[in-house]
């Protein structure tokens, strides 16, 4: 991400967050097993799995208005597998900023087939969010930080102990049409991707120029 951001710094073009790589690793992860894609519904009183082709990529997004109280959106970007790294990126920073502003679609919140929330931000660790309607599965990122028994450490301390700041992500998934070893599966892969397996990194790379 430093590597990312450098580049992009002598080019004006803003820069790369975190979210942004993980969002991009949930994408692949979900291209290596679809039915975290999936949804449930009925039809003629009998259960079904709705297969879907898109992803569209729900993001939760924090409001916290004047007067301090806090509201959460989540808009989706429509069809986010399409679409290479920098367009993925340009459409995620895009919905963020207008729904920031207020200026947000009311047909940008419909048909989402998996969330991202990322309540680590405020320093959660760790979340464990509730599926909505249509949906198959929600995503959640905590803090990225060191475990809580050296946080109170001194920096030489941890440096000379080779310690490093960990991130926990949970999947919530529905339980009637994935199951567990599959949504383990989608774990492992986001974990080998932002490792840089599968040339993750270099088709980033690539993207940017």
């Amino acid at each position: 991400r430093i590597l990312i951001n450098q580049h992009l710094q002598k080019k004006n073009e803003g820069k790369v967050s975190f979210t942004h790589l993980i969002s991009w690793a949930i994408l692949k992860g979900i291209s290596k097993v679809p039915s975290m894609n999936n949804g449930f519904t009925v039809m003629d009183g009998k259960p079904n799995i709705i297969i879907r082709k898109n992803i569209n990529l729900g993001l939760a997004i924090d409001i916290e208005r004047k007067d301090g109280t806090r509201s959460l959106l989540v808009p989706n970007i429509k069809a986010a597998n399409k679409l290479n790294f920098k367009q993925f990126w340009k459409a995620y920073d895009d919905i963020v900023l207008r729904s920031r502003k207020g200026t947000i679609d009311p047909s940008e919140f419909v048909g989402t087939t998996v969330t991202l929330t990322n309540p680590g931000t405020i320093g959660t660790v760790s979340s464990i969010p509730r599926l909505m309607i249509g949906q198959g599965a929600i995503i959640a990122t905590g803090a990225i930080q060191y475990n809580a028994e050296y946080q109170a450490m001194s920096p030489s301390t941890i440096s000379s102990l080779g310690i490093s700041k960990v991130m926990n992500i949970s999947s919530t998934y529905d339980h009637r049409i994935i199951q567990g070893a599959e949504s383990g599966k989608f774990l492992s892969e986001i974990n080998d991707l932002l490792l840089g397996n599968d040339g993750f990194y270099e088709e980033i790379f690539n993207e940017l120029k």
